[in-house]
């Protein structure tokens, strides 16, 4: 981000098209063009035209001298000048002398305003004096400012003249291709965001769209306040003439309802009686409507009424755990939308036998699914092999108190199943509403003034014609409609037309489902992950457990930023786990010694060619004493030397039988794996990675020092530490690092997290492979019973950790998680 003059954050978009304008002003200041003459750029307006002089015939070089008389722009037209304001600047600002207007050099315009270049005459100062013909604030000139708001009530009243023009026209047109019916959409809008409980905003609008054309019939806004009544009141002052913006006294609420009435009756005055009208069921408007107009027939709105089933089901998702699972509830949803779409041309009492398939359709009863109205159950093409994609382990819902909840729903929908037949639509009511928040936003108060009404006007004509509305404004206004202004409504228009056409295809429908599926199931896996992170005072209603607030680990990956590959090797007293370490090296730098606890095997000490003296307190390595430490010491260098490093990734050959065991166990000891583990990302095996890449018939076999001689062709002193890590970081730099894969990568934990799923294994509910993978992602069975607890979000857990199981085996797993809390 970057800052602006007066200090204020600003992004680089905004920075360089800032930028770009106060450049062109700059050279405008230098260089005018002298070579276009002013034209008519339309019809209906005529341009003044004004002697101009070019200085091509001048050769490069020529001396001349500039004659302030021939600049002759300040001397023709009128001006607009504020007297006070230019006698108060009429004085050198360098040596105070008296300015006169004669003496006036050049000019620069700014609409009605102007900065005049007065040559001091005082031969001692001769300066350039800059003298403004008006006030200015924020670099805008007053009389361009009041003029600019003049001109925006003008523009209003146009944008009233025409929208209304378009409207007459829209109905028209209804008329023709609905064959003499009438029939619309209503929705309504305010100004305020709401929060589903507070309904208070000062201005509210409404609209109605014919179904055939999608055009805006008729319009409607309501204001409770005024900002110039608002304003005198305040100050107890007589209220002058004016053009109030309140048109209103009645409650937020009762807004929809009264501009429904009114544009009713005048679309009836135009000769276009509503016949039919769709709209959702919010407010009290059809009921206030039909005892105005009594034959009008209302439609639902069948995107407001999947809503309000969806609604109710999250209200019972507080109550019942299975709901919140990620697409039940959407897929209840659409039960209940295919048993309404189904009857959508039939009689009621058809609509009411389809509603009554949908419950026991989610229990596994589909004794009622042959039916007719129910082609939307797929069950009877193949029942053996029939399972619900959006329900829990595929398998239909069991709880007995959800199932009369829902009978509930089901009844409440069939109580309805008139209203329900034949739906409509409000969705072009609501794509108005969004054209009406691009020109009004929500965060900015409009309504206390004609600017709302403006701004909805505009909004008529852009849902109407499309942004080809600048053109007819401006011509109806006497201004210039602008080419490219024009071309580019063209342009945006043609590209409307395409989105169009690709959003309304059965292809694209269901990419947009399967977007949104996808989405609610990233989100749903990452909150079983992180655990409670928000709700209403949340704080308030932890247990004092931290485990709602664990986090689970995430499927490890190779880091996509800075990180670093880290090889290291250790000596030990032997072969066992349980050993202590003899040496320590890594990167190309790091080595230490570390005095052992026990006797150094004898067949351990002839390979790694190190001793240990107990009387001296001395190691000797190959005969020769070297510095030692204790073990603690050892490790607690290798700690700090790991802190240095980025993200560090241990690299060691046959690191996960070995090396990480022996040294993930000392560290343990001595109470220092917390702060080892929170400084390694993780760890890669290039035995493990050798033996993927290489075939054993190009190399032999797959020991270190084989491989480093058949790969890089060096010879160097095996089992010591440091010369293995030299060679390894050779070996891994030339031919392995670039094969690593992600799975090949290790949670440090790896080998005290397998351990704890001995018992899932020995009960055979998980493979050995399923199990690695799980330990290896660092996911232990406390975290799979955290997943569980998480709405039930194992599965989904094991589907992100790329693990399958088969439903027996899931739902043996969680009897055997629920059993061990």
């Amino acid at each position: 981000m970057l800052r602006s003059k007066t200090g204020k954050f600003q992004s680089k978009k905004s920075f360089v098209k800032q930028f770009k304008a106060q450049e062109s002003r700059r050279n405008i200041l230098v260089s005018h063009p002298v070579d276009e003459p002013i034209t008519e750029d339309h019809n209906y307006v005529h341009a003044n035209t004004y002697p101009v002089f070019s200085d091509s015939d001048l050769e490069l070089g020529a001396s001349c001298t500039i004659d302030p008389s021939l600049n002759n722009d300040w001397k023709t037209g009128r001006r607009v000048v504020e007297l006070q304001a230019l006698a108060q600047q009429m004085f050198c600002t360098s040596c105070d002398a008296r300015l006169h207007l004669a003496d006036i050099e050049s000019e620069r315009r700014y609409g009605l305003g102007s900065i005049l270049f007065i040559r001091c005459q005082n031969s001692v100062c001769s300066s350039l004096n800059d003298v403004k013909t008006g006030k200015r604030n924020n670099g805008t000139f007053d009389i361009n400012s009041k003029l600019a708001l003049e001109k925006g009530t003008k523009i209003d009243t146009t944008l009233e003249t025409v929208a209304k023009k378009s409207c007459l026209e829209a109905q028209k047109e209804e008329i023709e291709k609905g064959n003499g019916k009438m029939e619309v959409s209503f929705d309504g809008g305010w100004q305020k965001r709401g929060t589903g409980w507070n309904y208070n905003s000062n201005t509210g609008h409404a609209s109605l769209i014919g179904k055939e054309t999608g055009k805006v019939l008729q319009f409607s806004l309501r204001s409770k306040s005024c900002q110039i009544c608002a304003l005198h009141q305040s100050k107890n002052h007589t209220i002058p003439v004016h053009e109030c913006s309140k048109n209103w006294d009645g409650s937020s609420k009762a807004m929809e309802p009264d501009m429904a009435i009114s544009m009713a009756r005048e679309l009836e005055e135009t000769g276009c009686a509503i016949d039919v009208i769709h709209g959702d069921n919010d407010s009290t408007t059809t009921s206030r409507l039909k005892a105005v107009f009594p034959s009008i027939e209302k439609k639902d709105d069948s995107n407001h009424t999947k809503k309000g089933i969806t609604s109710k089901l999250y209200k019972l998702s507080h109550k019942y755990k299975v709901l919140k699972q990620p697409n039940v509830i959407s897929y209840i949803g659409r039960c209940f939308m295919y048993a309404i779409k189904e009857c959508q041309t039939k009689e009621p009492e058809s609509l009411r036998k389809s509603l009554d398939i949908i419950v026991p359709h989610l229990y596994g009863d589909h004794s009622l699914c042959a039916s007719e109205d129910a082609t939307w159950c797929s069950y009877q093409k193949n029942p053996s092999q029939f399972r619900y994609r959006s329900l829990p382990q595929g398998k239909p819902l069991t709880c007995p108190s959800l199932q009369t909840d829902l009978k509930a729903i089901v009844n409440s929908q069939k109580d309805r199943a008139a209203c329900l037949t034949n739906l409509g639509s409000t969705q072009a009511n609501e794509n108005f509403n969004f054209i009406v928040s691009t020109k009004a936003p929500k965060n900015k108060s409009f309504g206390s003034s004609k600017s709302l009404t403006g701004r909805i006007l505009a909004s008529v004509l852009q849902k109407n014609e499309g942004h080809k509305y600048l053109e007819k404004v401006n011509k109806a206004v006497g201004l210039s409609p602008g080419e490219f202004t024009f071309r580019m409504a063209l342009k945006i228009a043609a590209k409307r037309k395409l989105q169009k056409a690709k959003q309304i295809s059965l292809q694209a429908k269901r990419k947009r489902l399967l977007k949104k599926i996808l989405k609610s199931k990233k989100e749903a896996t990452k909150e079983i992950h992180e655990g409670v992170t928000y709700y209403q005072a949340a704080e308030l209603h932890l247990d004092e457990e931290l485990t709602q607030t664990t986090e689970i680990p995430n499927r490890l990956t190779l880091p996509e930023n800075a990180f670093t590959y880290v090889v290291f090797d250790t000596e030990t007293t032997g072969r066992g786990r349980n050993s202590d370490i003899l040496q320590i090296a890594a990167g190309d730098d790091f080595n230490v010694y570390a005095q052992p606890r026990c006797e150094i095997s004898e067949q351990a000490s002839a390979v790694n060619m190190l001793r240990y003296d107990r009387g001296t307190n001395t190691m000797f390595h190959r005969g020769i004493p070297v510095l030692s430490k204790p073990i603690q010491e050892a490790l607690l260098d290798f700690i700090e030397y790991l802190k240095k490093v980025p993200q560090p990734i241990l690299v060691g050959h046959n690191a996960c039988n070995f090396d990480i065991p022996i040294v993930c166990n000392r560290m343990s000891e001595f109470k220092l794996f917390s702060e080892f583990s929170s400084h390694v990302f993780g760890f890669v095996d290039t035995l493990k990675i050798s033996k993927r890449i290489f075939q054993k018939c190009d190399v032999g076999n797959y020991k270190q020092e084989n491989l480093v001689s058949k790969l890089t062709n060096c010879t160097y002193q095996a089992h010591d530490a440091k010369e293995d890590v030299r060679v390894l970081t050779t070996l891994f730099t030339e031919k392995i690092e670039k094969e690593v894969l992600d799975e090949d990568l290790f949670h440090i934990s790896f080998h005290d997290v397998k351990k704890r799923y001995d018992e899932i294994l020995q009960q055979k509910f998980m493979s050995l492979a399923a199990v690695t993978k799980l330990a290896r992602n660092g996911v232990s069975p406390l975290h799979l019973r955290l997943a569980h607890n998480r709405n039930s979000g194992l599965k989904l857990l094991l589907t992100d950790l790329h693990i399958r199981l088969t439903n027996k085996n899931l739902t043996s797993v969680i009897s055997f998680l629920e059993k061990e809390e």
